[in-house]
């Protein structure tokens, strides 16, 4: 065997990778690591030790169960603003397996946007059916019911018509590398 590991698995890769002097916080590092693995093993899950391992740069291996893996753990969903504002990326999770930065615009959709799309219609229907529950005209305080009523209605309708406008197509003018999740790199 002519080399420890094959140039092109996943371990050569990240053993490629270096954090930038603007990635400051193991967040920003965090998903710098998951934006270069992104771009040259799209799809590979990196478990939480060796995601800790690099971004740590610590020489060995920490078991899954332990307190700076957990921690790590604890920063996904600062991990995952970073990568979604910086790098226009999701974070996947794979049970077991590990975490992955998303890797193009279809990945993203399938992965990220259907989860939100899910969120959003279950929280639209929690929201109808808790209004469903309070009579207007059984209600004393005025102010209430007015809101109730009226305001209420609007924050539904306005918000419906906000996210109508959000889902049309994108106009000509913006740049390939805008939206969904591939490329976008801040670097």
């Amino acid at each position: 065997m002519a080399s420890k590991h094959d140039k092109n698995d996943l371990m050569s890769v990240l053993d490629e990778w270096e954090p930038s002097p603007d990635d400051t916080g193991l967040a920003s590092r965090g998903a710098s690591l998951l934006n270069y693995a992104a771009e040259r093993k799209p799809g590979a899950p990196i478990s939480w030790p060796m995601l800790t391992k690099k971004i740590l740069g610590i020489s060995k291996m920490p078991n899954a169960d332990t307190k700076i893996v957990l921690d790590m753990r604890r920063r996904a969903s600062q991990i995952r603003l970073v990568l979604e504002r910086d790098y226009k990326r999701g974070l996947e999770n794979i049970p077991g397996l590990g975490v992955y930065a998303t890797f193009s615009d279809d990945n993203f959709a399938k992965t990220t946007l259907s989860r939100a799309s899910i969120r959003h219609e279950r929280s639209g229907r929690n929201l109808i059916e808790k209004r469903a529950l309070v009579d207007p005209k059984k209600m004393k305080d005025k102010k209430m019911k007015a809101w109730v009523e009226n305001d209420l209605s609007s924050v539904l309708t306005s918000h419906n018509d906000r996210l109508l406008k959000m889902l049309l197509p994108p106009s000509e003018e913006k740049d390939e590398g805008e939206g969904g999740g591939k490329g976008g790199s801040k670097k």
